[in-house]
């Protein structure tokens, strides 16, 4: 499975295209009157959408079920005019037209609509005509379809699009070119690199790697030994190289997993999760001009989980992240600096509504020299869950204890 792609709209403004695939079970209305002595003949039925105040309409149906009021129309309508602001907040109002009334209508929130996906294609249930005039004659000659057993719907092909924000497309851009690049590299060191691996790989390749393994074999004990001995004079150079290390490591992860292989690898992790996030309602304004940017406790309020557990989890990791400070004495406050607001977006997304005060503590604790050492977090856990938990203890000790003594009880009685 691979994340949706983060597509640029088809204008600098947005973009709803909805296909009419067809409606089904509408209701029945002889609106056309008869002549010549023919039986009433029933007009066919026209869609029309509604959205930000304007309204499109499609042409008659395609073709028409044999015997039930069934029909496919297969008609695109656009709105390519109409900024993504102004149409996110929006619902678009279809409504079927026959005989020049309304009979039947359904609404769908642009909300509901993933931006950047594509078509995607539902069927929405059609309800009674809109409480109008013009509305009330359709009812009145569609009243047989208000007793139909299969409900009238309609089958739709919704496309949203819009333009990204301006930071979201800049670092996707980066993100391409940079990745490109990767490409390119890899592409060219491949063939040779692959030709010098199956050289070596051979049973042959030992013989002169066997120095190099017995000489290390035979060392490490040694410079261990004396790394231990005059570990305060080796301590600055062990952390040196250390650092050095883990930097290196770090280049060479980030490196291939840059590559096209190891993109499909994060991929496979990556994916379920990056779904969730892209096409909820907070991941879409995040990236795409929907209007005002979501505020980063809304943000955390979709990432953090919501279980018990979860939040558990996550406050025993944030005062473990806010005590290690203590690692660097001194030195280490100035990390406060950077992770107090984070620390305290987190706890307010968590646990604001149950204890609206516990941020306030989070951000001073935090910032205030010396105090990282108070688990805020976890005591905003223990606020929220830990009165349930004491409750449901109590009953399930005080049933034990009512269970053993009627057995108690009824030994003595027998006794």
């Amino acid at each position: 499975m691979s994340p949706p792609s983060i597509t640029q709209g088809t204008t600098k403004t947005g973009a709803f295209v909805t296909t009419i695939i067809g409606a089904y079970n509408l209701p029945i209305t002889n609106v056309s009157s008869p002549s010549n002595n023919k039986k009433p003949t029933q007009s066919l039925p026209i869609l029309t959408c509604t959205l930000k105040g304007v309204t499109m309409s499609t042409s008659t149906p395609k073709s028409k079920h044999p015997v039930n009021p069934s029909y496919r129309f297969d008609n695109e309508i656009c709105f390519r005019t109409l900024k993504l602001h102004d149409i996110y907040d929006q619902t678009a109002v279809f409504k079927v037209i026959q005989g020049g009334a309304e009979i039947a209508h359904c609404v769908v929130p642009m909300k509901d609509i993933p931006l950047g996906r594509g078509p995607i294609e539902k069927t929405f249930t059609l309800l009674p005509p809109l409480n109008t005039p013009e509305v009330q004659h359709a009812a009145a000659n569609s009243s047989a379809s208000q007793a139909a057993e299969t409900p009238a719907t309609l089958r739709l092909s919704l496309s949203l699009s819009g333009p990204l924000r301006s930071e979201v497309l800049a670092v996707k851009s980066a993100a391409t070119a940079y990745f490109a690049v990767i490409d390119s590299a890899v592409a060219a060191i491949s063939p040779p690199a692959t030709k010098v691996f199956n050289a070596v790989n051979t049973k042959y390749a030992i013989i002169p790697a066997l120095p190099v393994l017995i000489t290390l074999a035979c060392a490490t004990p040694v410079v261990l030994g004396v790394c231990i001995v005059g570990l305060p004079f080796f301590l600055p150079i062990i952390v040196l190289v250390g650092i050095v290390a883990s930097l290196t490591a770090g280049t060479g992860l980030v490196l291939y997993l840059s590559t096209p292989h190891g993109r499909k690898r994060v991929n496979k992790i990556v994916a379920p999760a990056a779904t969730r996030v892209i096409e909820s309602n907070v991941g879409q304004q995040f990236l795409y001009t929907t209007g005002s940017r979501p505020s980063a406790v809304t943000l955390a309020e979709h990432t953090i989980p919501s279980d018990m557990m979860g939040k558990l989890v996550t406050s025993l990791f944030l005062d473990f992240m806010g005590s290690c400070s203590y690692l660097i004495p001194g030195a280490g406050e100035a990390f406060d600096i950077f992770w107090a607001p984070f620390q305290t977006v987190c706890i307010q997304a968590m646990y604001d509504k149950k204890n609206p005060y516990i941020k306030y503590i989070s951000f001073a604790e935090e910032i205030i020299p010396f105090t990282d050492a108070l688990p805020t977090a976890s005591l905003g856990w223990v606020k929220e869950y830990g009165p349930g938990i004491l409750e449901n203890g109590m009953k399930k000790a005080e049933g034990t204890i009512s269970k053993y003594s009627k057995k108690g009880g009824k030994a003595g009685k027998s006794a």
